[in-house]
C-alpha cells in the first residue's frame, strides 16, 4: 500500500452534506443509543446534527483540523482532540463514562484497531453499546481508500479479530450499502489523484439524492455478504 500525504484530505468534502445516507446509518443504529454518546473520530462534524438530540454529547478527533472546524459550525457541540489508542484517553473516559460510543470509517485507519476496540469497550457503562461502521471486502480496496489512509476494508472474520479479547458482546454484524459497494468496487479501477476532486463529489451527490433509496431496497437480501461498509453492533459485558 502506498504512503499517502499527510495533509491531504482523508474524506470528500460532499460526504458532510450527505444527509440521506447519515439519516440511513443512523437509523440503522437507532435502536442501540442511549442519551451519554461519544463519538469518536468527528471528521466532518455533521453527526452532531443527529447525536447531540440525544441527550449528552462528547466527540472525539485526533486531527485538530476537524476538532476546530466542528465548534466552528456547530458551538453548542462538546468537541475535543483525543488518540483513542492513548492512555489520555483512557484516562478521559474512564470504564463507565458514557452509554454510547459510536464511531464511524474510523478504525481502519488505525494499525492496532484491537487497542482502539478495547479502549472505546472500556468507557462504557455495562449494558452499553459500541457502534462500529467500517469500509468492508479487502476485494474493493482502490486508490479511496489509498489516499484515505486505509490500513484494510474489513469481512466479519476481521471485525471480530478486532474485538477480540475486549469486554463486549457482538449483537449484530452485518454488510451494508450493497449499491455503494458496486460504485466502490468501479472507483478502485480508475485512477483518482485526491478524494476531495470534482468527480469524487460528485458521485457523492447523486448517490445521496438518487442511488441511496435502491441500496436501501437491496440491502436486505445482501447485508449477510456484501455491502460498502460492514456494522459492528456490540454490548458491553
Amino acid at each position: 500500500m502506498s504512503e499517502t500525504d499527510p495533509m491531504a484530505p482523508t474524506f470528500s468534502s460532499a460526504i458532510a452534506d450527505a444527509h440521506n445516507y447519515m439519516d440511513w446509518i443512523i437509523g440503522t443504529m437507532r435502536p442501540y443509543f442511549g442519551h451519554d454518546v461519544l463519538e469518536v473520530g468527528i471528521g466532518h462534524g455533521s453527526y452532531y446534527t443527529y447525536l447531540g438530540k440525544l441527550g449528552r454529547y462528547r466527540g472525539v478527533d485526533i486531527d485538530p483540523d476537524n476538532v476546530a472546524s466542528s465548534r466552528a459550525k456547530y458551538p453548542a457541540g462538546n468537541f475535543a482532540l483525543a488518540d483513542i489508542c492513548s492512555e489520555q484517553f483512557r484516562s478521559s473516559f474512564p470504564p463507565g463514562s458514557v452509554d454510547t460510543v459510536i464511531c464511524c470509517n474510523v478504525i481502519e485507519h488505525i494499525e492496532d484497531d484491537n487497542r482502539a476496540v478495547a479502549n472505546m469497550a472500556n468507557a462504557l457503562n455495562p449494558g452499553g453499546h459500541l457502534l462500529l461502521l467500517v469500509p468492508a471486502l479487502q476485494q474493493l480496496y482502490g486508490d479511496l481508500d489509498r489516499l484515505a489512509g486505509h490500513h484494510r476494508r474489513y469481512n466479519k472474520p476481521l471485525m471480530l479479530k478486532a474485538c477480540a479479547g475486549t469486554p463486549i458482546e457482538i449483537l449484530e454484524l452485518r454488510y451494508f450499502n450493497p449499491i455503494g459497494g458496486l460504485a466502490w468496487w468501479v472507483n478502485s479501477f480508475a485512477k483518482h489523484e485526491s478524494l476531495d476532486d470534482s468527480a469524487v463529489n460528485t458521485q457523492i451527490r447523486i448517490f445521496d439524492k438518487y442511488v441511496l433509496p435502491v441500496s436501501r431496497l437491496v440491502d436486505p437480501l445482501t447485508r449477510s455478504f456484501f455491502g460498502q461498509s460492514l456494522i459492528c453492533v456490540a454490548r458491553r459485558t
